[in-house]
């Protein structure tokens, strides 16, 4: 007997795919963020040097969760989808929701999920990888 299973389980984000790099010097550049902040975070709209920086469909939201972890996410609510009307962090709630000034939805980031807990939306934020290497203090975002 042979079991077949066509069921295709990658995760596909409705925020198209556009490349994402970027490489912060946290020590040098960000000295305020450093994995012992958490809730902290940085909003980057624009390349900080083109060619050399991507920040995906809308923008890049960098977060620091509740369990100290770098996160990193798109800035387009995928409900939406917009370019300029992006998610913004709620500083009123911590930073740990960022909401979409269109629809409302709020997407908890608290522990780098960044899934929709109040609204319309049923998809999560697009999320990027990030790595930090301790040794230069350096923090990667990648696909």
């Amino acid at each position: 007997m042979v079991l077949c299973s066509c069921d295709d389980t990658t995760y596909r984000s409705s925020v198209p795919a556009f490349p994402v790099r970027m490489e912060l010097n946290i020590w040098a550049e960000y000295p305020h963020f450093v994995q012992s902040n958490t809730l902290q975070y940085l909003v980057f709209q624009k390349p900080r040097y083109e060619g050399v920086d991507y920040v995906g469909y809308a923008g890049l939201l960098v977060h620091i969760g509740m369990d100290g972890a770098y996160h990193a996410y798109d800035l387009a609510c995928p409900h939406c989808l917009s370019r300029d009307e992006v998610i913004e962090p709620d500083a009123a709630l911590f930073a740990w929701f960022a909401v979409c000034p269109v629809c409302g939805e709020e997407y908890d980031l608290s522990y780098g999920l960044g899934v929709p807990v109040k609204g319309i939306s049923k998809e999560a934020l697009r999320q990027y990888t990030t790595r930090f290497d301790p040794q230069k203090g350096k923090l990667y975002i990648t696909p």
